[in-house]
C-alpha cells in the first residue's frame, strides 16, 4: 500500500557505512525519474550517482544535514550514505517554477524507490554547489539542486502528532532516534 511506503519513507540522517551500494543500485532509482511526471515534458533533469568511496569522502564535507540539529554536525565516519544522485541541469534549460515541481516530484519517486528496497535516503539542498562541482569537475553549464543521499538506514525515525502552531523542529535524542513532528490530518484539510 503506498501510505505504509510513503510513511516507511523518512529522513535518514544516520546509516550503517558498511552497506555498499553500487552503480546499479542508483541506476535503477535513477530510473524512477524516469519515468516521473514532469512539466511540459521537458525531461530537463540530468542524475549523476556516487557511489566510489573516495569521491564520496569528498564531497561529505559539503553536504549541511539537519539544520535544528545544532549541535550535530551529521553523520560520523561509519555513519553516512554510501550512495549520493544529485539533480542536475543545464543551466537556463527551465524556469524556477517547473524546477522545483520536477525536481520534488523525482526525488519522491527516489526516496520512495530507496525506500521499497529497504534503503532510506535524505533529500539536502543546503549544500555547497560551487565546491561539489570542483570535486566533480562538472562543467559550468550545470546546475546542482539538490543531493539524495541514500544508504542502509541505521537509525529509528518517530513521527510525533502536533497540532497547528505546535512547534516543528524535528530532533534526535541520546539514542539518536529521530522525533519529526507532523500535523495530524484534521487540522491539515479545510473545510
Amino acid at each position: 500500500m503506498i501510505l505504509d511506503l510513503v510513511k516507511k519513507s523518512r529522513s535518514y540522517r544516520i546509516f550503517d557505512e558498511s552497506y555498499k551500494l553500487k552503480k546499479e543500485d542508483l541506476i535503477d532509482l535513477i530510473e524512477l525519474a524516469r519515468f516521473s511526471p514532469c512539466g511540459k515534458n521537458g525531461q530537463y533533469l540530468r542524475f549523476i550517482p556516487i557511489y566510489q568511496e573516495e569521491i564520496l569522502k569528498k564531497i561529505y564535507p559539503y553536504l549541511a544535514w539537519a539544520a535544528y540539529l545544532k549541535d550535530w554536525n551529521g553523520p560520523t565516519e561509519g555513519e553516512r550514505p554510501t550512495g549520493i544522485i544529485l539533480v542536475v541541469s543545464n543551466e537556463g534549460s527551465l524556469n524556477d517554477a517547473i524546477l522545483s515541481c520536477d525536481m520534488g516530484i523525482v526525488s519522491q519517486s527516489i526516496m520512495l524507490g530507496a525506500t521499497e528496497k529497504n534503503l532510506g535516503g535524505c533529500m539536502i539542498r543546503a549544500l555547497n554547489r560551487k565546491k561539489i562541482a570542483e570535486v566533480l569537475s562538472l562543467p559550468e553549464n550545470y546546475v546542482i539542486h539538490i543531493a539524495l543521499a541514500i544508504g542502509k538506514p541505521a537509525q529509528n525515525v518517530i513521527v510525533e502528532d502536533i497540532n497547528e502552531g505546535d512547534d516543528i523542529k524535528y530532533w534526535m535524542d541520546k539514542d539518536k532516534t529521530h522525533h519529526v513532528p507532523k500535523i495530524v490530518l484534521d487540522e491539515l484539510i479545510l473545510d
